[in-house]
């Protein structure tokens, strides 16, 4: 029983890697922000005349009871003059510029990540296996494609966009909020593939921290490019957990220069790499997302969805998220408890939920 049981554990966990991070010295590269519609209003009350994109005068007038969504910009030479004007409509009429005024456009929502079709679980326990169908990659693909949170310019709230966090030093409220965010995040997923949530816990949450403390003070972390095991288990031992290996932890990481960043710029990072994890993309940056040779790793998928090919498949666990920072790379460490080891006797010596 200890043999099979052990043998589930490693299976689930062991074989999973470090998320790949950006190395290069620009902080937002991973974060890539993607061109939104932008909008005018016509100045003053009166309708003012359209242009054509040769600089004639249409048929056309621009209401100043309405919002123009504008694509383009363009300098038209009118009675010897140049221009600037603004690209509207369907048909390539130009609003000059000194009649228009420009509207700050901000959207906010809420982010989540949506399986595609095609992305099942025995498609995704075939891919743990190192025997990823061509129709689960191209899933995969999509997932990484349509899942677009971390790359455009959207925030979940103006407060996000306002509030500036330490990520080394988050507060007891800003740690709790990350990681009920990449909890959410995580179970959207597993909510798509008919999967229990995982749970948030106070004990996981302390293993978690504890855990990133071991990271930092031995100076380890995601540029390495393994798990620091020895921290791990002593992290095991505070918290009443008779393991001895890296049964809890998915990592990823990226790099940042200035100390400080928004809070909707720390749940990008925290995007990215859940969405690197579930996707099998090795890429550091979301540039290669389009490139079939980066889809080659699904180990840490299969220990999101507990899906491995064990007795444990379809299980839960329980949840914590941390930090830690070595230079300006900073490691984030996804931390889950499997219920099954919560349950059991032989590994739970002390762990409370």
């Amino acid at each position: 029983m200890h043999k099979k049981i052990t043998i589930a554990i490693i299976s689930a966990l062991m074989t999973v890697g470090c998320v790949n991070f950006n190395k290069n010295t620009n902080p937002n590269i991973q974060t890539v922000q993607a061109a939104t519609k932008k909008y005018l209003k016509v100045k003053g009350t009166k309708k003012v005349r359209l242009y054509t994109s040769t600089a004639k005068k249409s048929k056309y007038y621009a209401s100043p009871n309405k919002k123009y969504s504008y694509t383009a910009t363009k300098y038209l030479k009118i009675s010897g003059k140049k221009y600037l004007a603004y690209k509207i409509g369907d048909n390539s009429h130009y609003i000059l510029a000194k009649n228009a005024n420009l509207i700050k456009n901000v959207q906010y929502k809420q982010a989540t990540i949506k399986l595609p079709k095609g992305y099942t679980k025995s498609a995704l326990l075939k891919a743990y296996k190192g025997k990823p169908s061509s129709s689960f990659i191209k899933a995969s693909m999509k997932g990484m494609n349509d899942n677009n949170f971390s790359r455009v310019k959207l925030a979940e709230s103006k407060k996000d966009n306002q509030t500036k966090v330490d990520p080394a030093n988050l507060t007891a409220s800003q740690k709790q909020e990350l990681t009920k965010f990449s909890l959410r995040l995580i179970n959207d997923a597993r909510k798509d593939l008919g999967l229990k949530p995982w749970i948030y816990s106070k004990g996981a949450q302390k293993l978690a921290d504890d855990i990133a403390t071991e990271y930092q003070a031995d100076k380890h972390g995601i540029q390495d490019g393994d798990h620091y095991v020895a921290g791990i288990v002593r992290a095991y031992k505070n918290n009443g957990l008779n393991l001895d290996d890296n049964y809890v932890e998915d990592m990823a990481g990226f790099a940042h220069l200035n100390g400080k960043m928004t809070m909707t710029e720390m749940k990008k990072n925290i995007y990215f790499g859940i969405k690197q994890m579930i996707f099998g993309y090795t890429g550091a940056t979301e540039l290669d997302r389009k490139n079939k040779s980066y889809y080659r790793e699904w180990e840490h998928a299969g220990d999101l969805f507990n899906t491995q090919g064990s007795k444990h498949d379809g299980d839960y666990n329980y949840y914590g998220f941390s930090i830690s920072k070595v230079g300006n790379v900073y490691s984030m460490h996804y931390v889950s408890v499997p219920s099954f080891v919560v349950n059991s006797s032989k590994y739970n010596t002390g762990f409370e939920v």
